[in-house]
């Protein structure tokens, strides 16, 4: 028993000196950032610093997520969905990505949520204007990993729809992908050379459809702000870029294949996020020799654990 005193003061002690720890790197991260930290969207003792500015245009803002207690492990930079033109970084937060991202932040997973540039922002270039912030974003967090006491090499890049395209855009860029442990893609596409489409959908036509409707042209044309050029549709050409020193891909698709519905409308959700696009990036992945998992595998949350193992 007259040990036990002693034995209370230390701990004590070592308890205060952890909370102090805690309440500098806070403050310093605070200072650095200029942004205060407030609770968490995902509850419990997460820190959350929101808006923060990775860049001077409209868009270019994040949302910074860091584990409570321990250290970081690794971190996943996740861009939203909304077809280009709609969604925001809040988005990381909604019910349907709920219980992955807090199994995450429970595994010492920071989470990064980043904002871009739309095709209706004042001032953009079409879909490379997004893709591109999705490469300021990734240098900005890479900057900052130290800070953050994240240790470098561990990133992965998530998105869904719009927001995976970004993710794969950057992660199969060599210059891009440094650091980069895995890219998930939840319902993605497969390239952003539209004219790939045809190879995945059987009988699909992308100028018939066009001529037949003028808002998928008009959609068409803003998406590549304009007629494109040769060069600028394998620019965005993703799928091109996979060979196997790329980070490991992960694709969720599970709509349908039926493009034009019972109606003889066309599905934009079969279209965007068919399971035929995950098909499409996985002969290539084989083609090249790159490493593939999916929904049939394992869970988000798995593949994000097992890569920054």
């Amino acid at each position: 028993m007259k040990n036990f005193f002693p034995l209370v003061v230390i701990l004590l002690f070592l308890s205060c000196e952890k909370s102090n720890d805690s309440h500098d790197f806070i403050t310093a991260v605070e200072s650095e950032l200029g942004v205060t930290a407030t609770p968490s969207p995902l509850g419990g003792e997460s820190v959350f610093f929101e808006s923060v500015a990775y860049g001077s245009a409209e868009r270019q803002q994040l949302d910074i997520l860091l584990p409570a207690g321990d250290a970081s492990k690794g971190v996943l930079l996740f861009f939203h969905g909304g077809g280009f033109t709609a969604g925001d970084k809040s988005n990381a937060y909604d019910e349907f990505l709920l219980e992955t991202m807090q199994t995450l932040l429970e595994n010492d997973i920071a989470i990064v949520s980043a904002n871009y540039t739309l095709l209706t922002t004042t001032g953009n270039e079409g879909v490379l204007s997004a893709l591109e912030d999705g490469e300021t974003a990734l240098n900005y967090l890479r900057s900052k990993l130290n800070l953050l006491e994240i240790p470098t090499g561990k990133v992965v890049l998530a998105g869904v729809s719009a927001g995976a395209g970004i993710a794969q855009w950057n992660g199969f860029q060599t210059p891009n992908n440094n650091q980069v442990q895995g890219v998930l893609a939840i319902a993605a596409q497969s390239s952003y050379n539209l004219y790939e489409w045809e190879n995945v959908f059987p009988g699909f036509s992308l100028d018939a459809l066009r001529q037949l409707s003028p808002s998928l042209n008009d959609l068409f044309l803003q998406f590549y702000n304009g007629e494109p050029t040769a060069q600028e549709l394998a620019a965005v050409e993703y799928r091109s870029f996979m060979d196997a020193s790329d980070p490991p891909l992960y694709v969720y698709n599970i709509a349908g294949d039926q493009v034009v519905n019972a109606q003889g409308e066309l599905d934009f959700d079969v279209l965007y996020h068919s399971y035929r696009h995950a098909d499409y990036l996985r002969l290539q992945a084989i083609n090249v020799g790159q490493e593939f998992s999916g929904v049939f595998q394992e869970s988000p949350d798995a593949f994000v654990l097992r890569v920054l193992e």
